[in-house]
C-alpha cells in the first residue's frame, strides 16, 4: 500500500463519522470543521486500525 493509499483510507473511514477529512500525498487534510479534542481519540483508532489491516506504508514510519 503506498501512502496515498493510505491517507485515502483513513480519510474515508473519517468521513463517515462526519469528519470531513480527504487524503492527500502530504497527509490527511481537514476540512472546515476539523478535528476537535473530542475526536483525537478516534482519528488515533482509526489509523492505528488501518494500519494493522493494511500495514504502514515505508513513508508513514
Amino acid at each position: 500500500m503506498t501512502s496515498t493509499e493510505y491517507q485515502f483510507r483513513v480519510s474515508e473511514i473519517l468521513r463517515l463519522f462526519d469528519i470531513e477529512a480527504v487524503g492527500s500525498e502530504t497527509g490527511v487534510v481537514y476540512g472546515d470543521k476539523g478535528v476537535e479534542l473530542e475526536d483525537q481519540p478516534l482519528v488515533w483508532a482509526v489509523h492505528a486500525l488501518v494500519a494493522r489491516r493494511f500495514g504502514i506504508p515505508e513513508s508513514q514510519m
